[in-house]
């Protein structure tokens, strides 16, 4: 009787990861949390599922809509993390508030949302990141920055720009134009498409000032280099807390560049975060290369607030699978190659084999025992498998090689 054949597909924005591409990643993870590590970051994880509530409570994800939703046995709702950031400062406030400040932890861990930014509609990220908590200064963004492009250029990432804004700038001039919560919110998405005439016509609609509405409408092009974009915004009216959000910027960008990575900086004033909890500097980090967001990050001082905690934090978030694919893009990454040994089955006292086979491991090569007794298959098997040597471990432990030739 003929077995009919199913089609199985991956749910949409999923995807399977094969040999290769695990072992790429396992690189460039272990990378990652190493160059973490080194500047003092220890490693913790959250639960892939949390409560719904977590997510929802203002300042935290803008759209609850995003998430992936199931029901407990109790009823209650429950997310797959969509998010890294809010885990980590539940966390914080729950199990670690007595531990040594400034606190600094790092994460490798799996969220799962719709991603509106990107265009390929992914569901599934992969993300490596850390948060510093209890540091207010310019000095924590700065290292924050520091951290961030020193661990992507540690994995050999080039051509990388990492862009500044800051929500107290946008803050402040919101605040200014004293708009209703639906109308800013359409005023945000329209900055964020960087739709210029769609700001103009808000603009006049809504009765905006003339230099504040001159200043809105030329935000979504106030990018470049910090010298250029701190040279031209100060031709516009500003507020006193327009202006410290501007000194907080050159000030932190003035950091960076005497660690002597500020190279790849600049500045976009009309930066706009789906992320609701920042309160200070965001940044996005990108390659031409790729076209697509690999770091974003920021501070968020007000989020610990929400489960009774006054700490002030900043971090970023690397998104492994964007990463690894720039890399690949960029020819900078490699399936790291090893030595692979096949040994021929061995009839001898199990411990000498042992003893053999632990020497021919050291240096990390691969050695493994053949399942197969035909030479044909074994031929097979060993062209497919790169198998670089054949051997037979004696009775004295001596190793030959051996050639089915």
């Amino acid at each position: 009787m003929k077995m009919e054949k199913r089609k199985m597909f991956l749910p949409q924005g999923v995807q399977d990861l094969l040999i290769d591409d695990c072992l790429l990643r396992r690189k460039i993870e272990d990378r990652l949390m190493e160059t973490f590590n080194q500047w003092g970051y220890m490693e913790i994880s959250s639960p892939t599922l949390e409560y719904y509530d977590l997510f929802t409570k203002p300042p935290m994800l803008a759209d609850g809509d995003t998430m992936f939703k199931m029901i407990d046995s109790n009823g209650k709702i429950l997310v797959m993390r969509p998010d890294c950031t809010i885990p980590m400062a539940r966390i914080v406030a729950t199990k670690m508030k007595n531990f040594v400040y400034p606190l600094k932890l790092c994460y490798v861990e799996n969220v799962y949302r719709i991603d509106r930014e990107q265009s390929d509609q992914k569901r599934e990220f992969r993300q490596a990141g850390v948060e510093l908590f209890g540091v207010s200064s310019v000095k924590g963004d700065a290292e924050i920055l520091v951290t961030a492009i020193e661990s992507l250029e540690s994995i050999g990432l080039e051509n990388l720009t990492v862009e500044l804004g800051h929500m107290k700038f946008l803050g402040a001039l919101f605040q200014s134009m004293n708009l209703e919560e639906e109308a800013e919110k359409k005023m945000l998405h329209l900055l964020e498409e960087k739709n210029i005439t769609g700001i103009q016509e808000m603009a006049i609609l809504h009765g905006i000032k003339e230099e504040t509405a001159r200043l809105l409408a030329r935000l979504p092009r106030l990018f470049g280099t910090p010298q250029e974009v701190l040279s031209e915004v100060k031709a516009y009216r500003l507020t006193e807390e327009m202006e410290e959000a501007l000194h907080e910027l050159h000030k932190t960008i003035e950091m960076v560049e005497e660690y002597g990575l500020g190279g790849c900086l600049g500045i976009d004033l009309g930066m706009v975060s789906q992320l609701e909890y920042y309160t200070g500097i965001t940044f996005k980090g990108f390659t031409k290369d790729l076209g697509a967001v690999i770091l974003s990050g920021g501070r968020y001082d007000k989020l610990l607030g929400k489960f009774g905690m006054d700490c002030t934090a900043t971090g970023f978030a690397i998104v492994v699978n964007k990463l690894t694919k720039a890399l690949k893009i960029q020819e900078n990454i490699h399936v790291p190659k090893r030595k692979h040994i096949l040994i021929l089955d061995s009839q001898y006292n199990i411990g000498t084999v042992k003893e053999a086979v632990d020497q021919l491991r050291e240096g990390g090569n691969i050695v493994e025992f053949c399942m197969l007794e035909d030479p044909e298959e074994i031929r097979e098997y060993m062209k497919r498998r790169q198998v670089n040597e054949l051997v037979r471990i004696h009775e004295d432990g001596r190793v030959e090689k051996v050639s089915l030739d």
